[in-house]
Formats: structure tokens, sequence, C-alpha cells
């Protein structure tokens, strides 16, 4: 039986989400980190066999975490751990150095968390919690788990008056064949089908069209279950909420049957062009049905995903099923313009070149974009981690607002993914979501894409070096203005041109080693000396801290970009160089 002394020592879910945070910022892989232990490394003499001493693990997480200060406690609960997982496993070494840890499984351990696959991380959650070793989690793991689990959502803010009976029913349930033990195929089996649990460890489902993409959500005012149409009880009002539809439901309910999210494709040649409505369960409470002109009351109304025009679910079928997406029309890449194509079916017309797999969803079908009419489509870049991670809240925004298929989280994948996806339509503009770093990768990913149309691109400034923003008038940050009306800005503003230029540096001493250029593309303006020293050290220290670095700051003519890249100038300056493009942007 675990002493008290065991049990301050183990690793818990919130150690768990702690280091995650920590990974999030981190440019470094575990297994460019793990280079230092090898022959001509810095930490090659902390080296003992496949071990590593406490002063080589400690100095690794310091190294591979970015972080001066990584908390001590943790890092000894770390190494004790591994020190455990050494003991009890059956093939001790008996050639290493006392108190040392086994390099592969720090490797191992640490290039999991980096990877945000499901499976994997409950793979890893079930050998945590497996201290016997036995390939089975007992009754009194399973009352371990319960008890970690509550102290990682208090830590991530749930509210667990209620929770631990919830987390006893889940496990029980994911006991198959009811013989009070979980095997590892059940415990991944139900892990990946039972939506708290993935919630509670930070995990992500699969994307397929007609999920929901859940979070956790404290309500203001009173909120109804859309599964049992029981109201959202307890101090903070809590339930989970759907990014995409805003479908709302208790965690209780999370696994019950509910209805599917918006779909953000059709799955047939026919349907591409028809427009019609895609009813979602809402909160429409005092809004007034559009058919019968009565108020809506709680839990009987339905809302359209893209116009959101209004009606009780009685009325869903009088009214006309045409939909013409709203106020938002000219921004809206909708359902029916994204068809999946079978890769194969040369009759689509279209050629997919070598980059097809970056469109191919969950189901294996290609996505193609048709063009819609009328309307310029926005192709969304949100940096979540921009302006102290404002960026998430507006992402969150976007994806509810528009098809989540044209809003692109930049910390997936880059902007590339986007740009292929709609490198099929002509007409369409970009709309790239934080600071001038942000801006400036997304230019330099256009022109690498070598597109035969260059979008306009406009800018919400959500960094904390918003000169670019500035100079176009969308002004020096984001202070919480409706999207809806980001959008009209977007759509009534005037284009403007922005010159690319190509520097060649050529040292005077070709004998000289001096430092490389960082980059040879100009936008705007650019400074070189110690300023951009400064401008270094600020971007390290913002991501570590972003939290730090939430308030945009009054700057001019100094670095702030994400690569250190990119420099900006007042637009008409007179220059002495070779343009290499010319970028079009939504001047505001």
């Amino acid at each position: 039986m675990a002493t008290e002394s065991d049990l301050e020592n183990e690793i818990s879910p919130v150690d768990f989400i702690q280091l995650q945070e920590y990974i999030e910022y981190s440019r470094i892989k575990a297994k460019d980190a793990m280079k230092e232990f090898h022959a001509g490394g810095k930490l090659v003499h902390h080296r003992f066999g496949d071990h590593i001493d406490a002063t080589g693990f400690s100095l690794f997480l310091k190294n591979y975490l970015e972080v001066e200060d990584f908390p001590a406690d943790l890092c000894q609960r770390l190494y004790l751990y591994f020190q455990r997982s050494e003991q009890a496993g059956p093939e001790q070494s008996l050639h290493t150095k006392d108190g040392c840890v086994s390099l592969k499984a720090v490797s191992c351990y640490f290039s999991i968390l980096e990877d945000g696959n499901p499976r994997e991380k409950l793979e890893y959650t079930f050998k945590l919690y497996d201290k016997d070793d036995n390939g089975l989690l007992d009754s009194k793991e399973v009352d371990k788990i319960v008890t970690q689990m509550m102290q990682a959502a208090e830590y991530l803010g749930w509210d667990v008056t209620e929770l631990k009976p919830v987390l006893r029913d889940m496990l029980k349930a994911i006991d198959i064949d009811s013989s009070g033990t979980v095997t590892q195929q059940e415990w991944i089996q139900g892990g990946l089908n039972n939506i708290p649990l993935l919630v509670l460890l930070g995990l992500k489902v699969a994307d397929k069209d007609g999920q929901h993409v859940w979070r956790l959500k404290n309500f203001n005012r009173p909120t109804y279950c859309f599964v049992c149409q029981n109201m959202m009880l307890g101090l903070r009002k809590q339930g989970l909420s759907c990014n995409f539809c805003k479908y709302t439901v208790h965690s209780s309910c999370a696994n019950k049957n509910h209805t599917p999210c918006v779909r953000t494709f059709v799955r047939c040649k026919s349907e591409i062009g028809c427009s019609v409505h895609d009813w979602i369960s809402a909160d429409c409470e005092s809004n007034k049905c559009e058919i019968c002109h009565k108020k809506i009351k709680i839990l009987t109304g339905k809302s359209c995903a893209w116009c959101h025009h209004m009606r009780h679910s009685d009325c869903v079928p009088r009214g006309s099923s045409h939909c013409d997406c709203g106020l938002l029309q000219h921004h809206i890449l909708p359902p029916w313009a994204i068809c999946a194509m079978d890769p194969v079916d040369s009759s689509s017309g279209c050629s997919l070149g070598e980059n097809y797999l970056v469109n191919i969803n969950s189901d294996g079908h290609f996505l193609q974009i048709f063009p819609v009419k009328d309307a310029h489509p926005l192709l969304v870049f949100v940096n979540p981690k921009s302006g102290g991670k404002q960026g998430k809240r507006v992402l969150r925004k976007f994806q509810y607002l528009l098809n989540p298929r044209q809003v692109y989280n930049l910390d997936n994948g880059g902007p590339n993914p986007g740009l292929q996806f709609f490198q099929s339509l002509h007409k369409y503009r970009v709309l790239v979501c934080g600071g001038d770093g942000t801006v400036g990768w997304i230019l330099d990913a256009i022109d690498k894409a070598d597109m035969v149309i260059h979008p306009a691109v406009a800018i919400l400034p959500l960094g904390t070096g918003n000169d670019l923003a500035r100079c176009l008038h969308w002004g020096g940050g984001y202070e919480g203005t409706d999207l809806t009306e980001i959008m009209k800005q977007i759509e009534e503003s005037t284009l403007v041109q922005m010159d690319r230029w190509s520097l060649l540096v050529i040292p005077a001493d070709m004998a000289d080693e001096g430092d490389p250029v960082p980059n040879d593309i100009i936008n705007n303006y650019f400074s070189v000396g110690v300023d951009a020293s400064i401008a270094h050290q600020f971007h390290v220290m913002r991501e570590k801290h972003p939290q730090k670095f939430n308030k945009p700051e009054i700057s001019c003519g100094i670095f702030n970009s994400q690569h250190l890249r990119q420099f900006q100038l007042p637009a008409g300056t007179s220059r002495n160089v070779s343009p290499l493009s010319v970028v079009e942007f939504q001047l505001n």
C-alpha cells in the first residue's frame, strides 16, 4: 500500500498539465535536447551508460523547456518517478550508477507529452497509474485516479462538488466486462469515447465532420443542458460547450446521445451550390421566430449555423430551406462550397498536386473548394499565443462565426495547410490575427507557396508589436470589438500595395566569418544594431511568460517579429533596392 510520502512524490495530473504548458512554449524537441548527452555534448559527463544523474536531469529540463526557474519540487517528483520506474522494471541494469534514471525512459516520456495523439496519451496515463505493473487497474488504483483527477480539475477551475461521483461512474463504465479491473485496451477504448475524461486531461478528439469540439465553460446567466433539459447548477454554473455551435451539456450528459455539430462540407457533388439552412439547437430565448413572429421559449428553438436566423422547432419545416449566410455572406465559406472528393477520381477536374494529402479529412476524402458567387471567403490565421493568449478567444469566436475549415490555428502546422486548401479559389481574402511577426510569417509563406493569385491581407492586431497594423489603420491592438464589426470593416476597406524587397549582403572582407543574415526580405522598414538585440530578448521572454506580456507597447522601428525576419517602414518610402514582390493589404 502506498504511503503518504509516496503520494507526495507521485506525478499528478496537475504536474502533467503543467508540463504540457511548459512544452507548449518550448521550441526544442526532446530528441534534440537529448543530443547534449551524446559524445561532444555539454551534458555528456552526466551520462553513465544508458542512464543520467540528477544534476544532468535538472539541466536537461532547463535546456529542453528553455526555463531557468523550473520548479525544483516538480523536477524532484519527475526524477523520483523515473527512479521508481527503473527499480520496478524487470530488467534493471546492474552496470549503472546508483540513483540514475533511464535516458530512454526520459526521452520516451517527453516525446509522448509533445504529441497530442489521444491514444498515446491514454497509454501513458495507464502505465502511470498501473503502479504494480500487472497490466490492470484495480479498485485502489482507480480510487487513486479519481483523487488525482479531482486535483487536476481544481487546477483547471472545475467545480468539483459533483465531479467525483461523475468520475467514478465514468471509470466504472470503462470496465466493459464488469470484472472489477480495467485492462489497457478497456482504458483506451473507453477513454477515447469518454468526452469529460478527454476534456479533463486536455485531449482533443478526432477531427470528424459533425463532431463537437468541447471546452469547459462557466456561464454567467441561467443556462440549460440540451440533453437532459435541466439547468446548469452550482455556484459557477459549469458545463461543456462546443466551440463550433455552442451546443451546451452537463459534464455527466456529454456521453449521452446528442444532436451532431454543424456540417462543414458536403459529401456529394449534387449538393455543391445547394444553399440550405443547417438547423442546430441553440439558446433562442426571448428572440422572435422568423416564421410565426412569436417569442421563442427556453429549449424550444433552433438557429441556422450560417445565417443565424431563429425558428421554433415546430416552425423549422414551415419556412424556406434556402440560406443566404446572413450578414457574413461575403466572408463565409459555406459547406456547400466544399466537397469531399475521391482522391483518385479524375472526373473532378482538379489538380491535386504533390500536397493534396494536406486536404485529406479523417474519412479519407480529399476536400476541394468550389467558387462562391458574389463572395470573397475569408481565410483566417490566428496565432493563439499572441497578446497573452488572447488569440485563443479570437480563434473560438471565428470558429463559431465562420466555417471552422476556414479558420486556422497557426500552432497546428503553420499557414501552409490553409494556403494550399484555398489555392483553387481566385477570390478570397486573408485575415492575420497576431502581431507584426505573425504577419511577416504569413507573407513569407505566401511568397514561398508561389501562388497564382496573391490574396489581399487584413490584420487583426493581437500581438505586443503592431506597428504594421497601425500604419494600415487597423489600430495598435484588439480591444474586444465584436468580430462581426471587424469583418464589416474588412468588407468596406480599400486596397493599398506594400513592396517587399530582396536584400543582398556582401561582406567587405570575404575572410571575415560574421553572423549569418537572418533573412533577406524587407517589409516597409528595418533597423539594425542594439535595438535588434533588445527586441530579440523581449521576444524570447514573451514566449516563455506570455501572461506577463498581454498589453500592446508603443514602439517604432524595432523588431517585433516572431522570426526576427521582417521589418516595417512607412509605406511609400523611396528605396534603392530591387523589388521582390508586391503585397496587397486591406487598408481600414
